[in-house]
């Protein structure tokens, strides 16, 4: 007996190579069928991403300069955004034109809601001044008074010689309190 393996000879290379066709072509059917398809939906599913992406990062810039620019008018307006905070007072307001005026009364004419956000009270104010001159003060006042307040037209300048009466409509503004 000899000690050589004779079991290669007994290997039909034809069919070899009829199995190994087979299965090549078998796995590039396969390959064709299962994998190929993916890659084009993770094709357009990845495009689809990136345009996605482009757009949030583009829509999350303008966001935070919308927030930088909202910033930028609080701080700016910060006066304003209290004002409107403050309550207002009758006493208060007569206490602040009497620095301007002789004799301040006021008269409330109606309280009614401007679209919604806000009060308007609506006040006649009577005063004696002796010259126009406090006046036109009273009005560059009200730019820095605690509340939102707007002289309203008509005014009404009478003079008897020796003092002016003026009559005018001032609107204060103030926020609605949403009560629970």
């Amino acid at each position: 007996m000899s000690n050589t393996d004779k079991s290669l000879e007994k290997i039909n290379i034809i069919k070899l190579l009829i199995f190994l066709s087979i299965f090549i072509v078998i796995t590039l059917v396969l390959i064709l069928a299962l994998i190929l398809p993916s890659i084009k939906h993770y094709r357009v599913y990845k495009n689809e991403y990136n345009t996605a992406l482009f757009r949030k990062v583009k829509v999350q810039n303008i966001l935070n300069d919308r927030v930088k620019e909202l910033k930028k008018l609080q701080l700016d307006n910060r006066k304003v955004f209290d004002s409107f905070k403050h309550k207002f007072t009758e006493p208060e307001f007569v206490l602040f034109a009497n620095k301007f005026f002789n004799k301040v009364t006021l008269k409330e004419v109606k309280k009614s809601l401007h679209k919604k956000e806000f009060k308007v009270y609506e006040l006649n104010v009577t005063s004696t001044l002796k010259t126009p001159v406090n006046f036109y003060k009273f009005l560059d006042g009200l730019n820095h008074y605690q509340n939102m307040v707007q002289a309203d037209f008509p005014i009404d300048l009478k003079s008897n010689g020796k003092v002016i009466s003026a009559t005018f409509k001032i609107k204060v503004f103030g926020l609605v309190t949403l009560e629970k």
